[in-house]
């Protein structure tokens, strides 16, 4: 496992810990050299610069574990020799030591070689001090001085094989930990890519539908301008009313050409000729959509608000879309059960949309909605409201979608009205003044841009 420079820096838990445990162990030298419990040939202030000095090398045991275990048991061995060590926390500094080496040496042979080294020369320390103990033991049988050694040397095995175990065990965690990151950090730039790609194809989707509408508009263009040409001349007043007609859907086709811009076609899908040949839905297919969703047990109330009026294939095909996918969300996070209502505004400048949910009793209350904005109540990539956002902006509309206050959820549309189809109240300060600004500055749709932008569709 490649370490970073970054994870081998001492931290501010390894000073703490070094703090902790030096202080703990000056404590217990205090204790000892007061109750007189432990014997000591050096003075109290050497028993304390000893139990500093044991401790502060861990501080660095992240990036030199082995160099750290061998200065420590060094100042150990010498200090406990010269009868200057306290045998209390200072055995837990010595654990830490071990321990680190298996922890964090990241070059596992190393780690298997230095431990090694170091239980070896412990070993030959214990066996030495036993036999240099054995003068001052000459009250003792060998079979006591025999049980004597069996316990040092088991309670060293101990101690040190519990440093070695646990330290394998926190360096195979610290695998794990890091092939997790990595997995997590793949499925996330997979998750992003995915996204990209969901966008990208809602976006075709949405090129393939506006270029369709488009293709309405200029078919509309042409046969009025074959009917404006034949009457130009025995019939000027149905001549003017063609070529207004013209110039309306001109106009239409120049927006809607404009919203273009920001999508992407994929005109090499096998897919685009059915595609084109099949039709777009409009507002008349959709009570045929309500009769869908209610065999599939949902409870719809559609109410209409305000007098129709004619709309551009593509608005309908939007609004189709729009309430396509609410009913489809409605279903799937509501429960088949829900009632849902839907509501179409046309106001003066703009029609509005609503489709609203209110969760049955037999709903799937556990699920969240899919279109939360708490990004840890998100069971999915919530790619819908994604997509009917980008349809509206398309179009210089507006969708907000939300839970409500009472429970469900609120998916609320604007979409402006076509230029033809707009109040003349609305449209006569603006048309004014476009037809001034075109007139003075020459920057209004003229012959020319039309018929570029015609050539460009």
């Amino acid at each position: 496992m490649a370490e970073s420079p970054t994870s081998l820096r001492p931290t501010r838990g390894d000073v703490y810990l070094v703090i902790a445990l030096a202080a703990g162990s000056v404590v217990f030298a205090i204790l000892y050299v007061t109750t007189g419990y432990w014997p000591f040939k050096a003075p109290l202030w050497v028993l304390c610069l000893a139990s500093v000095a044991v401790t502060v090398p861990l501080i660095w045991r992240r990036r030199h574990p082995s160099q750290v275990a061998w200065t420590q048991t060094a100042i150990f061995v010498g200090a406990q020799i010269g009868g200057a060590m306290e045998p209390g926390v200072t055995q837990i500094i010595l654990f830490m030591g071990v321990y680190s080496i298996g922890a964090w040496q990241s070059n596992r042979r190393s780690a298997l070689v230095s431990r090694a080294l170091l239980c070896t020369a412990i070993f030959i320390y214990l066996v030495a001090s036993v036999f240099f103990q054995s003068n001052g033991l000459s009250d003792m049988t060998v079979l006591q001085i025999t049980a004597s050694f069996g316990v040092s040397l088991l309670t060293n095995v101990a101690y040190f094989g519990g440093a070695w175990l646990f330290g394998n065990r926190a360096w195979k965690q610290r695998l794990i930990l890091d092939d997790l990151r990595s997995a997590n950090a793949e499925v996330r730039c997979q998750e992003q890519q995915l996204t990209r790609q969901a966008l990208d194809l809602e976006r075709v989707r949405i090129a393939r539908e506006l270029h369709d509408g488009i293709a309405h508009h200029i078919t509309g263009v042409g046969i009025h301008a074959a009917a404006a040409r034949r009457s130009l001349e025995k019939n000027p007043d149905k001549a003017r009313e063609s070529l207004k007609t013209i110039e309306s859907s001109t106009r239409e086709t120049v927006d809607e050409l404009r919203a273009l811009v920001y999508t992407l076609r994929d005109t090499d899908d096998a897919s685009t000729g059915e595609h084109n040949t099949k039709g777009n839905p409009g507002l008349g297919d959709i009570p045929e959509l309500i009769d869908a969703s209610r065999r599939s047990g949902q409870q719809i109330e559609v109410v209409t608000i305000g007098e129709p009026r004619q709309l551009t294939p593509i608005t309908e095909m939007s609004i189709y879309r729009v309430i396509q996918e609410s009913l489809t969300n409605c279903h799937r996070y509501a429960g088949s059960h829900a009632e849902v209502d839907v509501r179409l505004r046309y106001g003066t400048a703009n029609l509005e949309v609503e489709i609203s949910d209110t969760r049955s009793p037999g709903a799937l209350r556990e699920e969240p909605h899919p279109e939360s904005e708490a990004p840890t109540k998100q069971p999915g990539l919530g790619l819908g409201i994604v997509g009917m956002r980008e349809r509206m902006s398309a179009l210089g509309g507006s969708l907000e979608a939300g839970p409500k206050s009472r429970g469900g959820w609120l998916v609320r549309a604007q979409i402006p009205y076509p230029r033809n189809v707009a109040e003349p109240e609305a449209d006569a300060a603006p048309a004014a003044l476009e037809t001034e600004t075109a007139t003075d500055t020459g920057d209004g749709p003229n012959a020319s841009s039309i018929t570029d932008s015609t050539a460009k569709a």
